[in-house]
């Protein structure tokens, strides 16, 4: 019988002993700075294009062909080959929604953040900095002697703060993911922690070959949450088929009443129940705030 998808599914128990064992990796992806308001990346693939075209790098036909690409990384590195460094900055900081950095919602941090798990991002923004002591936000140098700990974020394609850090164009990644300093970093998180994978698209999962690429180590089972419509069992039998070789279980929600917004609501709930199942949370949010002196 084919998994009956709902809107919020069970919490593997795994990743409840994880949490409790503070081994939990969660690797936060682009969905959710897209709560933060911050663009996706074929948004700022078009803007990127407009503004070349702007400036008269590109005239109207060459943009509309670089449009009709689906491959975003091609199209945002032709673009920073073009434009000058500036006008590249200006678009990716309005892609993250740079100026509204602490006037937004928060709480999904705040809730992940509670788990006193290890989290890694792909994402350059700077929203999810805020539940982090400045210092303890790590961007670049990943090697088999960064200390790997719960205390610090690790932003693996670097931040809107440093552009030498960002890793977005062809040859950034290919540089990033063909070196082994960076893949030993890798392999430790994923020999040692379970990691569960949130805000990912299957488009993105181009990464999963990168990552998987660097890390030679025997790996435990891994988890990533990923949206369908409930009539789509037999799509999400066929997508773990091709996660089953990479050593990782989906566990699929139905996005049919709230799309992607269901993301949030199955967060808060996962966090409430392991809150009851284990001693991981007795810190609340507010003890979070002042011990960061971050108050919202």
């Amino acid at each position: 019988m084919s998994l009956e998808i709902m809107p919020i599914p069970d919490l593997p128990s795994q990743i409840i002993e994880a949490a409790e064992n503070k081994n939990l990796a969660i690797f936060v992806g682009a969905g959710l700075s897209r709560f933060m308001g911050c663009s996706s990346w074929g948004a700022l693939a078009d803007n990127l294009l407009n503004k070349c075209e702007t400036r008269g790098l590109l005239n109207n036909y060459e943009k509309t062909v670089l449009s009709q690409s689906n491959d975003f990384k091609k199209t945002i590195t032709i673009c920073h080959h073009l434009l000058e460094e500036e006008d590249f900055l200006e678009e990716m900081r309005k892609s993250l929604n740079d100026d509204k950095v602490g006037d937004e919602n928060i709480d999904i941090y705040k809730n992940l953040f509670s788990l006193n798990g290890l989290i890694i991002t792909t994402n350059a923004d700077r929203h999810i900095d805020q539940v982090y002591l400045s210092d303890n936000i790590v961007i670049e140098n990943f090697t088999s002697s960064t200390p790997v700990d719960n205390d610090h974020l690790y932003k693996i394609h670097g931040s809107i703060t440093d552009l030498n850090s960002l890793i977005f164009t062809v040859e950034g990644y290919l540089k990033r993911y063909t070196d082994s300093e960076y893949g030993k970093f890798l392999e430790e998180i994923f020999t040692k922690y379970t990691v569960l994978f949130l805000g990912y698209g299957m488009s993105e999962f181009g990464l999963m070959d990168y990552l998987f690429t660097s890390i030679r180590g025997t790996r435990k089972r891994h988890y990533f949450l990923k949206d369908y419509f409930t009539h789509e069992q037999r799509i999400y039998e066929f997508d773990q088929m091709y996660f089953d070789d990479l050593g990782v279980d989906l566990i699929p929600y139905a996005k049919d009443e709230l799309g992607f917004n269901q993301l949030p609501i199955i967060i808060d709930q996962w966090v409430q129940e392991i809150k009851s199942k284990t001693l991981v949370l007795s810190t609340n949010y507010d003890d979070i705030d002042d011990a960061l002196g971050n108050p919202l």
